[in-house]
């Protein structure tokens, strides 16, 4: 199955686990998602039994904790984070390691089988993952073994995931919806992929982005840039004219990128 696919039978990525496997689909030997979906319902097998007695919210997450990052053992990795297997999901099962949103989908997905109300949550520069109760939050860091995170937690990893560029603001621990998860995730390997010039797989991911956000002008912006990086300037101007009739009041740095273009 494509993203494309994917996306028509399930546009809200309510099967998180698929989409997520899927969305960085071109990168895989084997794009099947059945694996790391079992591998996570026997991980919720196994919690079963480990789930305190008398069952407690806080025990709970405490026991899955432990699992996932004990008994498991998930890991941030630190040494290659900014390795390409760690956005995929079969690599990370693979490896144990992964980046703070691969190892937050897993997070999300193993707390959301147990009953949890559990949403990822997107940082700047650093993705966690949260437990919606009757008033708050509780909010978690997988990629430092589910830590715990506070307030001032979270203001210090957005100041250390932005080298002080962001402040935190309350507002920045919204959930976020499964597709914009799926977004930040193909996202993050576009950048590396731009950021290194690996413009053939810059293409995928900038169209799977297109994908996710059909109706956003960056989306279109973004692989008109790796289309003229290519050397395929027709497909770079369709997108690019896209850019701007999906921007608001047309860019005028896409107009006068246009234009340019036009006049070379």
């Amino acid at each position: 199955m494509s993203l494309h696919e994917y996306l028509q039978g399930d546009p809200d990525c309510q099967r998180l686990l698929e989409g997520a496997v899927l969305a960085v689909g071109p990168m895989l030997e084997d794009a099947d998602p059945a694996p790391v979906v079992a591998a996570v319902e026997g991980w919720v097998d196994a919690l079963a039994s480990l789930m305190p007695l008398p069952w407690t919210l806080h025990g709970g997450l405490e026991a899955m904790n432990r699992y996932l990052f004990q008994e498991v053992g998930l890991q941030g990795d630190r040494d290659t984070y900014d390795d390409p297997a760690n956005a995929a999901l079969p690599q990370v099962l693979a490896r144990k390691r992964g980046m703070p949103i691969t190892l937050g989908i897993l997070w999300v997905e193993v707390a959301r089988r147990l009953g949890f109300q559990a949403m990822g949550v997107g940082l700047p520069g650093h993705f966690i993952t949260g437990i919606r109760l009757d008033v708050g939050a509780l909010y978690y860091d997988p990629f430092n073994g589910g830590r715990p995170v506070g307030e001032e937690d979270a203001v210090w990893l957005v100041e250390q995931a932005t080298g002080g560029r962001a402040v935190f603001q309350p507002a920045m621990l919204a959930p976020v919806s499964n597709r914009g998860i799926l977004v930040r995730l193909v996202r993050n390997l576009h950048v590396r992929f731009v950021r290194t010039g690996n413009w053939e797989e810059a293409l995928w991911t900038s169209t799977h982005l297109v994908l996710l956000n059909p109706q956003e002008s960056l989306s279109y912006r973004d692989r008109a840039f790796v289309h003229f990086k290519r050397g395929e300037l027709e497909a770079g101007v369709v997108d690019l004219q896209e850019a701007i009739r999906l921007s608001a009041g047309g860019d005028p740095a896409l107009v006068e990128w246009l234009e340019k273009l036009q006049r070379d």
